[in-house]
């Protein structure tokens, strides 16, 4: 009988995957002269055509419905970035000058108390009389702090700085290729925040507030544990300013810097964590699961909304949809349906690091993953010739601790080959130590994580001295994690620098392994396709032809 890992269906992947080619077109060429809504009509067109062939039978029928349904979508995906976004391609032909701008602030980057500005992006709103062309134009700031309010996401300030066009650089991922993936083409520098015209709404202050509470809680008895502290903080709320250069170098370099972002990890623990007390507590599942999301909503909006944290939020809603309300479905059908709704939410979204990183993991995770552990658990077969009723306690150790060790190793591998391309693009370098370094740390963070969490519902349930304790637990836990990951990185061979000549070569190269991915799944992967084989052969010759090292 062949794995259920082997008959993954996704049908919505026959929307995605042209709205994201439609994406990919509008992010590189304008729209035609004559806008986007010719576009969107032929868009429309197509669709209809599609939904009309789709009620005929026949071999041709199915393909002019297939092509026509890619083709309308494309289109649509086109025209829909460039509505959203009109200012993407306008020209920038001023040179740098003073101005004085109001910005509707959509995100404030934490910086450490010791820097000298405060930095974000935002919307231009209101402009003066020979600006009205930036009206509607995402900006980055960088406000001098001691002559500046702290800006608040949501909220709406009056700004005067200089504003410039952001330097493109070539070759390797930078910050300034980030903002220009978030539609950001010119930056505010040198700028003070002259008064705040419109405060956040109820929700964002009490995100703010709710921020500040948690952080006290999970303080509360590592006062004098800086460095720890730092780390505990940074995880559970993401706070990734508070690490000290040699703690981002360390976790960095051996591949586990992911924990300190808000995301699958995160997200996925939680909620478990919170399924598991509920039901213990004889909570309905449907109860259960609806309180569950509602608590990892609030998580993520106090922690910063951040897009890899509603990403993640929005992958497990649609999996524990399918499941409660038995739905037909599976992992890829909610990764699909989730991808879905996030590019429709914000298209740019495509063009983010973040976005090509995690779902390219968590889509190799299902389509090869998966399989790959169960043919490895089904080989694994410690007391074959000992039947189990006479087994003892030595016997299901040693059975259970291989059967983790064996998956746990599975999606190390498939993670660490489906991660390299972003890896290498965006931090420079290639971590073979992070598959070893990921087997130790995770099941670490994952348990700092459930502590943390555990302190964070007895400190808002007031009963300090519990948490105290569940924060030292965690401390602990910690501290073993600092020590290997500080002592680990600098042995030899646990990374090495390297980067892509050109930065398009690091989503290239993302798309193609998938592609091999997604075709060792369709074909079962079989020995006759190479079984798991090609991937690890994809990433050797993208390494080999594209990479440069040193």
């Amino acid at each position: 009988m062949s794995s259920p890992a082997l008959h993954l269906r996704a049908p919505l992947l026959w929307l995605v995957v042209p709205l994201m080619g439609g994406f990919t077109a509008a992010r590189f060429w304008p729209p035609p002269a004559g806008g986007s809504l010719p576009v969107a009509v032929i868009a429309a067109g197509a669709g209809l055509v599609s939904l009309w062939l789709a009620g005929k039978t026949g071999p041709w029928a199915h393909f002019g419905w297939s092509l026509s349904l890619g083709f309308g979508v494309a289109l649509g995906g086109f025209a829909l970035l460039h509505f959203r976004h009109p200012h993407l391609h306008a020209p920038i032909d001023r040179p740098p000058r003073e101005i004085t701008v109001t910005i509707q602030v959509e995100q404030v980057f934490p910086g450490s108390p010791q820097a000298r500005s405060l930095t974000g992006y935002g919307e231009i709103v209101r402009t003066g009389e020979h600006d009205r062309d930036l009206a509607g134009c995402r900006v980055y700031f960088s406000a001098i702090r001691k002559i500046s309010r702290p800006p608040q996401r949501s909220g709406r300030y009056v700004l005067r700085g200089v504003l410039e066009p952001l330097p493109r650089e070539s070759g390797t991922a930078s910050f300034n290729d980030y903002l220009d993936n978030l539609g950001i083409r010119q930056k505010l520098t040198r700028a003070q925040i002259l008064r705040e015209e419109a405060p956040p709404g109820w929700f964002p202050r009490f995100c703010n507030r709710a921020q500040k509470k948690l952080k006290e809680i999970l303080d509360h008895g590592l006062e004098h544990h800086p460095a720890v502290d730092s780390l505990y903080v940074a995880m559970l709320l993401g706070e990734k300013a508070v690490l000290s250069i040699d703690q981002q170098n360390a976790f960095m370099r051996s591949g586990t810097f992911h924990i300190f972002s808000i995301s699958g990890l995160h997200v996925g623990v939680i909620a478990a964590a919170l399924n598991a007390g509920l039901l213990m507590l004889r909570v309905p599942r449907r109860t259960a699961v609806a309180l569950s999301l509602g608590v990892l909503w609030l998580y993520v909006q106090v922690t910063g909304g951040g897009s890899p944290a509603i990403r993640s939020l929005v992958m497990i809603t649609f999996l524990l949809a399918t499941r409660v309300f038995r739905l037909p479905g599976n992992g890829l059908a909610a990764l699909a349906a989730a991808a879905l709704v996030t590019l429709l939410l914000d298209p740019l979204q495509l063009f983010s690091t973040g976005f090509q990183m995690s779902y390219a993991v968590v889509a190799a995770l299902i389509v090869m993953g998966v399989p790959l552990a169960e043919k490895w658990l089904r080989a694994w077969q410690p007391f074959a010739l000992l039947p189990k009723p006479a087994w003892r306690w030595y016997h299901t150790s040693v059975n259970g601790s291989g059967r983790y060790l064996l998956g746990a190793c599975a999606a190390c591998w498939t993670a660490f080959l489906a991660s390299t391309p972003s890896g290498i693009g965006y931090f420079q370098m290639i971590s073979p130590g992070s598959l070893l370094a990921n087997l130790l740390i995770i099941p670490l963070s994952s348990l700092a994580l459930v502590g943390g969490f555990l302190s964070l519902l007895c400190g808002l349930a007031g009963w300090l001295p519990l948490s105290a304790l569940f924060n030292a637990a965690a401390a602990i836990t910690i501290i073993v994690m600092d020590w290997l990951v500080q002592h680990g990185a600098g042995l030899p061979g646990v990374y090495f620098p390297a980067r892509f000549p050109q930065a398009w070569m690091a989503p290239t190269a993302l798309i193609g392994l998938t592609s091999v991915m997604l075709a060792g799944l369709a074909g079962g992967w079989s020995r006759r396709f190479g079984g798991y084989w090609p991937p690890a052969l994809c990433v050797a010759l993208i390494l080999i032809l594209s990479v440069k090292f040193g």
